[in-house]
């Protein structure tokens, strides 16, 4: 038995991040977001020592695509220390292919980088053994380089049977008829399957590939697609003798193989739910946490894309989870796009938010490579037991409510239950087992509101400007509305008082007006992303106080007239795709009835 302990040979490696031009990050494995907590959860450079900043953004804007580059920074970590970091920096090529430019980084601490070269050398070195006493033959395909290699171990030395260009390989063996007649069509399923990166796959061939077509033998090609820790696409599998008398079926323990869902290789509903239930009644943990996870929108990516599409998505997502999710619990698949994580004894809600964040970028990162234009998203509900909840089936319910609460603001995003904020659990309907609103969360019928605002204001007058915006700011839960217009966009009204800058002259610069939707509107759920973006924007906006807003802007004659902006101060929100609708409605009736009123 090895005697080797994952965490003894991985503290060196922090974790890996992938930003954009502007150094913002979007997607992130659980250790970054752990280690870092909320300094990266949008510039990575806020973690970066002042001294070192010039440097790394002059290698991550000189990187070539095709190039890796190492540098030594100083990061602070959570506790607030300066480390000395190894950066590890290369383009991404799938987002690239899709014309967007964003930067992986692999980060490592130098200090235990060292101390853990010994011992990851052993492991290699009994890995490799092992190989050679069972004999194994691999194939190896770099989706980057188009290379394929097949090779095996004899403990010290590596016998290569090939290693050449992939494309030129299907030729070579065809044209030398190293494939049998038979065999030729299913070959080409497998080259057609090792060239698109196919998560898993297992085809049967007579071949003579490893005997240079001197003798015909009946072989297993199985393998799967795996992303490195530099987040390159690679293609790894074996290649074993079968017998005459062996199914082409992979032998598997019936026992396990019934507590596995068959797709994503994740534990099954019933398993999963088992071990939830256990682990709430051992005692053995002080806290179990489950999560509830939901992709977005399913049904139209399967009516669109198709189901075996839908699958790869499916199969995507729970790659991620499993990974994310690593020795803190396990996770299982219960429903067409549902899964579950049951996690042991996380230590507090930073520890469970680095999770959750982790999950969500992740996966919208690995489904975006898939195809162009299509964003996977997914929405999340969590509660821990014994804190919310004093038995499965009621921490379920409660983590249910959560999901319903994630979808209800718009989905794409997480909720953790809080009795205080949420409400009470209903028994009886919930958002996974009815499909339908399952709580009363309490909150005004904003469309109702909307629609009394429509009337009264800009059809009847019988409300006021000052009005309308009192019931918008407190029906929308808003901290400040400001009205600006004019040529520099000075401020002309304001709720509830006229706190806050006094033009907004700032939409006017630095290109800032091509963050604006074709609706005229441009959604900030946290101030944080402008920075480096629009060096302005984010000095006025902090100046302000201002942590999220939704601003319109009201164009005449293509010029910028004016500007309403919805703003929260002391909080960040990620604002329901409902909300925005009616903010943008209301500012549009706004303008048009100062500008009818000859308010310009």
């Amino acid at each position: 038995m090895f005697s080797y302990t994952a965490n003894d040979n991985d503290e060196y490696r922090i974790g890996k991040v992938t930003i954009d031009k502007s150094f913002h990050t979007q997607s992130a494995d659980e250790k970054f977001y752990s280690y870092f907590c909320n300094d990266t959860l949008y510039s990575m450079t806020r973690t970066i020592h002042p001294d070192d900043l010039e440097i790394f953004k002059e290698t991550v804007n000189s990187l070539s695509d095709d190039e890796v580059r190492h540098s030594m920074i100083r990061m602070k970590n959570n506790q607030g220390e300066y480390r000395w970091m190894i950066v590890k920096m290369s383009v991404n090529l799938q987002m690239l292919s899709h014309g967007i430019r964003y930067t992986d980084i692999v980060v490592k601490d130098a200090v235990y980088l060292e101390k853990s070269t010994t011992g990851l050398e052993n492991i290699i070195e009994r890995f490799r053994f092992l190989m050679s006493v069972e004999e194994a033959i691999i194939f190896e395909y770099n989706c980057q380089t188009n290379k394929f290699y097949i090779y095996s171990f004899d403990y010290n030395t590596d016998t290569v049977f090939y290693n050449e260009d992939f494309d030129y390989f299907r030729f070579h063996v065809l044209s030398e008829k190293m494939i049998a007649d038979n065999s030729r069509e299913i070959f080409e399923s497998f080259f057609e399957s090792v060239k698109s990166g196919i998560s898993r796959f297992s085809f049967e061939l007579e071949t003579g590939i490893l005997t240079d077509g001197e003798q015909m033998q009946s072989q297993e090609f199985s393998g799967f697609t795996v992303t490195d820790g530099d987040g390159k696409k690679v293609v790894l599998g074996l290649i074993k003798e079968k017998s005459g008398h062996e199914s082409s079926n992979v032998q598997t323990n019936p026992a396990y193989e019934a507590n596995l869902d068959s797709l994503t290789r994740l534990f099954n509903k019933k398993s999963i739910t088992n071990y939830a239930i256990t682990r709430v009644g051992s005692g053995a943990v002080k806290s179990v946490t489950i999560a509830i996870i939901d992709i977005d929108d399913f049904k139209y990516i399967n009516d669109t894309y198709g189901h075996l599409f839908g699958d790869d998505i499916i199969y995507t997502a729970a790659s991620v989870l499993k990974k994310e999710t690593g020795s803190k619990g396990v996770a299982g698949r219960i429903g067409g796009d549902e899964f579950m994580l049951v996690l042991d004894d996380i230590n507090d809600e930073m520890e469970l938010r680095s999770i959750l964040r982790a999950v969500r970028s992740n996966i919208e990162v690995l489904c975006a490579e898939k195809t162009d234009g299509l964003k996977v998203t997914c929405s999340m509900g969590t509660a821990a037991y014994p804190k919310d909840a004093s038995s499965y089936q009621q921490l379920f319910r409660t983590a249910d409510k959560a999901l319903y609460i994630a979808k209800e603001k718009g989905k794409d995003r997480y909720v953790i239950y809080d009795k205080e904020k949420h409400g009470a659990v209903s028994e009886e309907r919930t958002a996974i087992s009815t499909g339908s609103k399952g709580y009363d969360i309490g909150k005004p019928d904003k469309s109702d509101v909307v629609g009394d605002i429509v009337s009264d204001f800009a059809v009847s007058g019988k409300m006021t400007l000052m009005q309308a915006m009192d019931t918008i700011g407190k029906t929308f839960e808003l901290d400040h509305i400001n009205i600006f217009m004019g040529k520099q966009l000075e401020r002309a009204y304001s709720w509830p008082d006229e706190s806050g800058i006094n033009e907004a002259g700032y939409v006017l610069n630095e290109n800032y007006l091509d963050n604006f939707s074709g609706g005229n509107v441009f959604v900030i759920d946290n101030t944080f992303m402008l920075e480096g973006k629009s060096t302005e924007a984010f000095a006025r906006l902090t100046e302000s106080g201002t942590n999220a807003a939704v601003q319109y802007i009201q164009k005449k004659d293509g010029a910028v007239k004016g500007m309403i902006t919805f703003e929260l101060s002391g909080r960040y929100k990620k604002w329901p795709q409902m909300d925005i609708n009616y903010m943008k409605l209301l500012g549009r009736l706004i303008f048009e009835k100062l500008f009818e009123d000859g308010d310009t």
